[in-house]
C-alpha cells in the first residue's frame, strides 16, 4: 500500500469562436472522439460526464445531459469511436449535413462536446541504495519516480445555431514516487513506500469547471446588464 499523494498541477485553456448561454431547458450531449480501446471507452466517457454534470449542476440543477452511449447509438451508429470525427473541420462539415442534423433533432439538443484525451507516463529517475541496515531500519532499496501527463480537449458545437463555438482544454501533470526497502528487523520484510499522483481526476475536474463556465459566459454578462 502507498502512502501520500503526489503532486499535481493542472493548466486550463479556452478557445472561443462564438458567443454561447445556457437556458434551464436546454440539453447536451457528450460523445468521446478519442481513440481508446473499447472496453476502456464507456469508464472514460462517464468519468468526464460527471465532471461536466458536476460542475453544471452547481449553475443550472436542470440541465439534462444525454449519456454518450444513447448519443453515439443515434446519432453514429455505424461507427466505432476512432471513426467518429474529431477536430473543428469535420464537425464544421458534419453540422452542414441535414442527414446528420434530422439524427440529432429529435433530442432537441443545444450543445455537444466531442471528447479527446490522451494520457502518457515517462520515467524521470529510477535508484538502487546497497546501504545495510545498523539497527534493524531500511536497509537496501531500490526507488523509482516518474511524470504522469493528462490533456483533454472538448470540442464545443453548437446544435442549435449549427456552428462550432469554441473549445477547453486542461492539462494536467503529476509527479509519483514509488519504491521498496528491506527491513531486517525484527524479521527480515520489504517495506513499500512512495506518493501517486492522480492528474486524470484534477484535468477532469478543471475542465468540467472550464467547460460550465464556458458555455455560461453570455447568460452571466447579460444578467449583469440586467442589474
Amino acid at each position: 500500500m502507498f502512502a501520500g499523494s503526489g503532486c499535481t498541477s493542472v493548466w486550463v485553456q479556452e478557445r472561443r469562436l462564438a458567443p454561447t448561454g445556457l437556458a434551464l431547458e436546454d440539453t447536451i450531449a457528450v460523445i468521446l472522439t478519442a481513440p481508446v480501446k473499447d472496453e476502456y471507452s464507456a469508464e472514460l466517457e462517464n468519468q468526464v460526464t460527471e465532471c461536466v454534470q458536476g460542475a453544471l449542476g452547481g449553475i443550472h440543477p436542470g440541465i439534462r445531459i444525454i449519456p454518450p452511449n444513447q448519443f453515439r447509438k443515434l446519432a453514429f451508429p455505424d461507427l466505432t469511436i476512432d471513426q467518429i470525427p474529431s477536430g473543428y473541420f469535420p464537425w464544421q462539415s458534419l453540422l452542414r449535413d441535414p442527414v446528420f442534423h434530422n439524427k440529432i433533432a429529435p433530442l432537441g439538443l443545444r450543445y455537444m462536446r466531442a471528447l479527446n484525451t490522451e494520457e502518457s507516463r515517462r520515467v524521470t529517475d529510477a535508484e538502487w541504495t546497497a546501504a545495510t541496515s545498523m539497527l534493524g531500519g531500511p536497509g537496501p532499496s531500490l526507488s523509482w519516480s516518474w511524470e504522469n501527463e493528462v490533456l483533454m480537449e472538448a470540442i464545443v458545437v453548437d446544435a442549435r445555431h449549427r456552428r462550432i463555438a469554441g473549445a477547453v482544454h486542461a492539462y494536467a501533470k503529476g509527479n509519483s514516487g514509488a519504491g521498496v526497502s528491506l527491513v531486517t528487523f525484527p524479521i527480515p520484510f520489504l517495506l513499500p513506500h512512495g506518493m501517486v499522483s492522480f492528474p486524470f481526476g484534477v484535468a477532469c475536474r478543471g475542465l468540467g469547471e472550464a467547460l460550465a463556465k464556458f458555455l455560461t459566459e453570455e447568460s452571466s454578462a447579460a444578467e449583469q446588464a440586467n442589474k
